[in-house]
């Protein structure tokens, strides 16, 4: 297999049914990864006086172009940037990839960005706000290989001859299988060292946006924070090419409900599904696959829709006669083929299209174990609560983006000014409509004060099984001048009423809008790519010696981690037996005074092991406010976790000039490892009335902002 191949396959065949990883003597309880691309060093900061002036929008751009890549997809650092501005990033046939606001998905700072077909990407700056520093940087980039169809899968093929394998276009005439083909997707992990990671197949299930797959394509919170989930990668003729063009992303959110893989043979404890939250909204475009709560039974048509060995969209059908339903599991044999990317594809029954199963293990030949996957049946129960519901069910989906209608135009809601949205419904049922939809919107009563609402009354007409309808009328209101610069306009939305049936429950805080702007200032930014900062301190209290004795950035262990290398990482396992860990890493003292509010951001890997003692991770502040002495904010202990961490550390740190971290890993006797990165610490404060949009024009007159492009 090619090393950059698009899709670093997961063997769905052969990886997953053979016993975990040894390491240093005990099982590790995680998949491979293979490549995905190359992941190289890119580095890419804007200059910001080469923007052109727009009105009153400035308007930076860089187009990034890297030969022979198939896609391309840049790791985000320090992502700040003022209300109004956004940062957009198209591929190089003008689809918009991403929209990036703020500080970027979840307020992360610092992530992945969605990956661009081809070998270009467009970066597009628009700013009103002067900015004394960079609002992000580029450092690294993963660049895939231009040829998706190169290399084999990662173990034995699941044939069964003859391969028949279609094109998901060649079933665009039969509506019922063309809907769950547009609700099918790939998962794409990329990230994890940066330059490994798997291509998984899945399906959203839930018009409230819930992707299901197997709990080994996102086996932790840190994979799900690397995960997108890629729609609409299909040929678009049958029996050939070329590809569609773009193929469109949304990220993982959170890991809601999952069972752990055993091994190819489930059991009701061990289903390998994991189901998971979306940022953003495919369902609206996209729809969603109806799982059904009805065991198959043997001799019943199936198909699975998938991304065999990482290619476009296919569908491939099973014989009824080889179809045999062994509660939890799903085998099918002889005449239904899969490969390694196949891993979490949907099960469908042919005759009515519905879900009934989770594809995770190939094999043809032998009849009663063949390709297996786990009956929809057993999985339905612990996830029903987040599906279509079998009755009407109106749920509030949030607004559109709030306009301003009078106010000073810096894109900042601030007293004595008048906005407007509009509030959106759901309809989460399955099949039932909902008839002339109405619901009213008032003032949450922690909201803050005077404000004043018109238009209060929501009208949403008819809305079909599964759609999402906008207010026909804006919500209009007005702030008065007494509002307070850092509270919040709150707003509710009253029980759903519907001529077909309800009502249904509002909202409470529908909607909460903050009066003035959050500032955020990154304090500190560490990252590791120096190694641990000579400013920083390392205690060593442990008995272990050697390369794993305490805190390092060397990863002894050789360790595939969720995190972009270089990392912090104190590793118990690697130090072998006989020896403990008590160690700290100790940040430079901290200056957070001049802010309101301070966070303490990272992200972190914890493999807890389980047949070991109770090793503990405890991340502690000190500071004068702490009278100097070490105050715990955050403890890991019991079992894995990884991911983004978001502490407030207001209490410790707000006006203080000597704010330290320590992340302390101690109790640990030859247990896993803790492994720590992106360390930030953000101070915030409220502006109302900010004057920064308005420029003093460092812009000379005649610069046209001409764009430049980068290369390695």
């Amino acid at each position: 297999m090619k090393a950059s191949q698009l899709v670093g396959v997961l063997a769905s065949v052969v990886v997953l049914c053979a016993p975990a990883t040894i390491e240093a003597g005990k099982p590790i309880n995680r998949p491979e990864r293979v490549s995905v691309g190359q992941g190289r060093d890119y580095r890419l900061v804007p200059d910001l006086d080469r923007a052109a002036a727009v009105g009153e929008v400035r308007i930076w751009g860089d187009a990034i172009r890297i030969e022979d890549a198939f896609f391309l997809k840049p790791h985000f650092v320090g992502v700040n940037l003022r209300a109004g501005d956004a940062l957009v990033v198209r591929s190089a046939t003008g689809h918009v990839v991403e929209t990036i606001t703020g500080r970027g998905p979840k307020d992360m700072g610092s992530f992945w960005g969605l990956s661009a077909r081809g070998e270009e990407i467009h970066l597009e700056l628009h700013f009103r706000h002067a900015y004394a520093t960079p609002p992000f940087s580029i450092d690294r980039m993963i660049v895939g290989d231009i040829d998706p169809f190169g290399g084999s899968a990662s173990g034995p093929e699941s044939i069964c001859p003859p391969d028949d394998f279609e094109d998901v276009i060649c079933y665009q005439s039969d509506a019922g299988k063309w809907a769950n083909v547009m609700a099918s997707v790939g998962l794409m992990n990329v990230g994890s060292n940066p330059t490994s990671g798997l291509w998984c197949s899945g399906s959203n299930v839930s018009p409230n946006n819930f992707v299901l797959s197997n709990d080994h394509c996102i086996t932790s919170q840190a994979e799900c924070d690397t995960t997108e989930f890629v729609f609409k990668y299909y040929n678009q003729n049958c029996g050939s090419g070329p590809t569609t063009p773009d193929w469109q992303s949304f990220r993982c959110d959170d890991i809601v409900v999952s069972s752990p893989l055993g091994d190819c043979e489930a059991t009701v404890s061990t289903l390998d599904f994991t189901l998971n939250s979306v940022l953003g909204d495919p369902a609206s475009t996209f729809g969603y696959a109806v799982a059904d709560p009805n065991p198959i039974t043997d001799g019943e048509g199936i198909y699975i829709i998938q991304h065999p060995d990482g290619r476009p969209h296919e569908i491939a059908h099973g014989d009824g006669a080889n179809v045999d339903a062994d509660a939890p599991n799903l085998r099918y044999y002889d005449t239904l083929d899969t490969e390694g990317g196949s891993s979490g594809s949907p099960i469908y029954r042919d005759a009515d299209d519905k879900l009934i199963g989770l594809h995770h293990c190939g094999g043809c030949t032998t009849a009663g174990v063949g390709n297996r996957g786990m009956m929809m049946s057993d999985i339905y129960p612990l996830i029903e609560s987040y599906l279509c519901s079998t009755s009407l069910n109106l749920v509030p989906a949030g607004s559109d983006e709030l306009a301003e209608v009078s106010g000073n135009g810096n894109a900042v809601l601030e007293p004595g000014e008048t906005w407007r949205f509009n509030p959106m419904v759901r309809n989460a049922a399955c099949s039932a409509d909902a008839l002339g939809v109405g619901a009213e919107i008032s003032l949450n009563a922690g909201s803050t004060g005077p404000v004043v609402i018109s238009n209060g009354a929501a009208a949403f007409g008819d809305i079909g099984a599964g759609a999402v309808v906008t207010s026909a009328l804006p919500v209009e209101f007005a702030v008065g001048s007494a509002a307070v610069c850092g509270e919040s306009v709150i707003f509710d939305m009253g029980d759903i009423m519907s001529a077909s049936g309800g009502p249904f429950p509002g909202a409470t805080a529908l909607l909460t809008v903050p009066v003035g702007e959050l500032v955020h200032t990154s304090l500190v930014l560490e990252d590791f790519s120096a190694g641990i900062p000579a400013a920083w301190t390392v205690v060593h209290n442990g008995t272990a010696t050697g390369a794993a004795a305490t805190w390092t950035t060397a990863n002894p262990g050789s360790r595939t981690l969720a995190l972009s290398e270089p990392f912090a990482i104190v590793d118990s396992d690697n130090a072998g037996t006989g020896v403990t860990h008590d160690e700290e890493l100790i940040s430079a003292p901290v200056d957070c005074t001049g802010h309101e509010q301070v966070e303490l951001r990272f992200n972190h890997d914890f493999n807890w092991y389980s047949g070991g003692g109770n090793e503990q991770c405890d991340v502690d502040i000190r500071s004068a406010a702490t009278g100097g002495v070490w105050v715990n904010v955050a403890n890991f202990s019991g079992a894995d976790t990884s991911g983004n961490v978001v502490v407030d550390i207001s209490a410790q740190a707000v006006d203080q000039t000597d704010v330290e971290l320590r992340f302390h890993y101690y109790d640990a006797t030859y247990d896993y490892w803790w492994a720590v990165d992106d360390i930030e610490v953000l101070g915030g404060t409220f502006v109302c009335g900010d004057a920064s949009v308005i420029f003093a024009d460092g812009f000379e007159s005649g610069d046209t902002g001409a764009w430049s492009s980068s290369t390695p």
